[in-house]
């Protein structure tokens, strides 16, 4: 019986994914899973270290931002504080392997990977994230963040990538990696998404509104004021209905006709499942996105989706196939995206049922467990230790 160690820095939509890791380590035989969530069981000795070591010293935003190496102050404080989880759990019992998500909550592990074979899960790489900064300055405050993800990577025993579009730069930014990555999209939840959703919204009426659905926390930077203005401009008038999930401050009343916006929805609860069900298309006309796990919700869900063609979403919109990519900061090619969603039940019958398929084979978990189960073993099995 092997045992292993998941990691996880549980901030953000990583919460999400350390349950589907869990949900994951659950199927895999022959092993023993123990957890570590970042954001959990915090003492005021954390939180204390945690307010001082990222204390926000320059704008967040600007030519100068991250003057003050912000990033990589959080992320090694995110490094620290596993490395000291994970010394007092091996207190408790030996592990035969650690997976780390993502590769901040490995910064201060070195050492210990070069004992220990690792897993180190990524969406992105901070050569990548560095690459939304507005300014040359900005990016090059990124360098001690690119420097240590190299150390990391070259310490790990392997490294999976949720997309192809990560594990490129990766290899271009750290050649002597490349044959480490392993390309693992995220597995996605299937319970509570009926597949006869699929049938309810073929037996709508045709006079019935078509219903979009947007979900976003960062309303800006998930494209939200961009889709305000293209639902304006559309002037979609009562053919179409917008559902606005999230808890951006928003004026409501000075929204366009036909937006709802819709407050306090908590993931995988029943009210949540019920927007999907009732949804027709899911748009995000994103600025700013690694993976996009609400993308892979939307195609579970039997929705075809609007996304912009950046990142990764394009290896999880198949375009006029599952749904439909658009130029970013793009209104028009929105606009004409919403407007064939609109004209055409056919068509958003045909890309929802197409997206659910696709998305079934390509993000099974039975599938990801059976892989990860496979690099476990191997990785245990061949482990010799690594110069650090």
């Amino acid at each position: 019986m092997l045992n292993v160690l998941f990691v996880n820095s549980g901030i953000l939509g990583h919460g999400v994914v350390a349950e589907l890791l869990e949900d994951a380590a659950a199927r895999l035989p022959d092993m023993t899973a123990t957890h570590v969530n970042l954001s959990h069981d915090l003492t005021v000795r954390d939180r204390v270290v945690r307010r001082l070591l990222c204390a926000r010293l320059a704008p967040a935003a600007g030519w100068a931002a991250n003057v003050d190496l912000a990033r990589w102050r959080r992320q090694m404080h995110a490094g620290l504080l596993a490395a000291r989880r994970i010394a007092a759990a091996e207190q408790r019992q030996r592990f035969d392997l650690l997976h780390f998500h993502t590769q901040a909550t490995a910064y201060a592990s070195l050492r210990r990977m070069n004992r220990v074979p690792a897993i180190v899960s990524i969406d992105a790489t901070e050569r990548q994230a560095s690459d939304e900064m507005t300014s040359g300055l900005a990016r090059a405050t990124y360098g001690a963040n690119v420097r240590h993800d190299g150390l990391v990577f070259r310490a790990a025993s392997a490294v999976t990538a949720t997309s192809q579009w990560a594990a490129r730069d990766l290899a271009a930014t750290y050649p002597d990696c490349a044959a480490k990555v392993r390309v693992m999209p995220y597995p996605a939840r299937l319970d509570g998404f009926d597949p006869a959703w699929l049938t309810g919204r073929a037996d709508r009426a045709p006079d019935e509104p078509v219903r979009f659905l947007f979900m976003g926390g960062d309303f800006p930077r998930k494209g939200g004021p961009l889709l305000i203005r293209a639902w304006r401009d559309a002037g979609f008038g009562g053919r179409a209905v917008l559902d606005l999930v999230t808890d951006w401050p928003l004026d409501a009343e000075s929204l366009p006709d036909g937006i709802h916006v819709v407050r306090d929805v908590k993931p995988y609860t029943a009210r949540w499942f019920d927007l999907w069900r009732r949804a027709d298309v899911f748009v995000m006309p994103t600025r700013r996105e690694a993976f996009g796990m609400v993308f892979q919700e939307a195609a579970i869900a039997g929705v075809p989706a609007i996304g912009t063609a950046i990142n990764a979403i394009p290896e999880l919109i198949d375009d006029g196939v599952t749904g439909l990519l658009v130029r970013p900061e793009h209104g028009r090619d929105l606009i004409g995206a919403m407007r064939a969603c609109v004209e055409s039940a056919d068509l958003r019958l045909r890309m929802g049922a197409a997206a659910r398929h696709r998305m079934l084979a390509m993000a099974s978990p039975d599938r990801y467990a059976a892989a990860l189960h496979d690099l476990i073993e191997d990785l245990v099995h061949t482990h010799a230790p690594q110069p650090v």
